[in-house]
This record gives structure tokens, sequence and C-alpha cells, in this order.
């Protein structure tokens, strides 16, 4: 009887053993940017160790279809590599965020669904990058015309400068004189009518 009791409570032991070598293979990356591929985070997971199964997990349908979840399932063969995975792994900064590490049977729905709010911002990055497209190349034609702009006020002011410096100097010049001085002006007529007058009378018996 006692034989019989120790081969039955043999196998028992066995069948939680194998659950807790699933369990402690495989493990839940969470907390991703959205910007790193399947391929990218697939290097970085086997560093560690030899990989038995990698999910890297996508929305299906709806508005957000074909973006990524923001966290992925890693399961190593051996519980050992999946351990220093998990450890050295654990709040690294990969991307923009720091990358969350934990068994995948500690994970709650909940839990996983944390990132969901999050990848509402790369959908709309993923429309921003078209934008950005367009504005680039607004931004881009709007550099041009101001080098044009450039171009043709440098070219313009050069020119400009020789004709234009002095009579503006003369036209500021002359109402400062003008303006305190009263009989200068009744000087400057007189002689203009003096120095008109000459030329008149010398072409006169020229004729």
């Amino acid at each position: 009887m006692a034989d019989m009791e120790s081969d039955a409570k043999i196998p028992l032991p066995l069948e939680p053993v194998r659950s807790n070598q699933l369990e402690d293979r495989r493990l839940w990356v969470g907390n991703l940017d959205l910007r790193i591929n399947e391929y990218q985070l697939l290097k970085l997971v086997q560093k560690h160790g030899t990989i038995e199964k990698f999910d890297l997990l996508f929305h299906r349908s709806g508005p957000q279809a074909g973006q990524p979840r923001g966290y992925a399932f890693v399961t190593y063969k051996n519980s050992e590599d999946a351990e220093k995975a998990k450890d050295t792994l654990h709040n690294l900064k990969v991307g923009a965020k720091n990358i969350v590490v934990r068994w995948a049977h500690s994970v709650n729905e909940s839990e996983m669904d944390k990132p969901k709010p999050k990848i509402d911002i790369p959908a709309l990055a993923g429309a921003k990058k078209e934008d950005k497209k367009i504005s680039r190349e607004t931004a881009i034609q709007a550099i041009e015309a101001k080098l044009k702009l450039m171009n043709e006020s440098e070219e313009e002011f050069e020119l400009n400068k020789p004709l234009d410096g002095t009579p503006i100097i003369q036209q500021y010049q002359r109402p400062e004189i003008q303006k305190p001085s009263t009989s200068t002006r009744y000087h400057h007529n007189r002689g203009g009518r003096f120095q008109n007058n000459k030329p008149y009378t010398r072409s006169k018996p020229r004729r």
C-alpha cells in the first residue's frame, strides 16, 4: 500500500512542474515604442537566449488596424535565459520608452490594455507622418521662395545703394535746412531766377 501511495504521489508534482516551466519561460514585454518593428525587437530579445516563440501583437480591426498594441510575448527555451532576459531588459530604454518585462502569467488583461490609449498617439503620429511629408514639401518650397527673395533683394540692394543712397539723404537734409532759415529760401529762389535768366539772354543773340 505504501508503494502504491508513493507511485500515486510521483506524477502529481510533475504536472505543475511542466506548467511552471512554460510560465517561467514565457515573458510579457510591454510599454514598447511603437516605432520599433518586429525584427528589431526580436534581435534585442535573442541576445539573451534562444527563443521558442515570439508574438508581437497588432490591432486586427478598427481605425488602428495594423498598428502594434505596444506589447509582445516571448517564450525562451530555457527558464534561466528567460530570467536573465527579464532582469536585464526590464526598465531598459528602447527608443523613447523604458520597456516593462514581466512574467506572462502575472500580467492581467487590464495591464495588457494599458498601452491602448498610448497607441492612439502613434495612430495620430501615422497621420502626422503624412502631414510631415506635406509640411516638409511646403517648408522646402518656402525656403526656396525665401532664397529667391533674398537673392532678388540682394540684387536690388546692390543696384539701389548708389542710386537711392544720396537722394534720400538730400531729401532729409533739405527740409532740416529750409525750416529754420526763411531768408535762405528767398536767396536760393532769387539766385535761381538770375541763373535761369542768363541762359535765355545768351540764347537770343546766338539765334
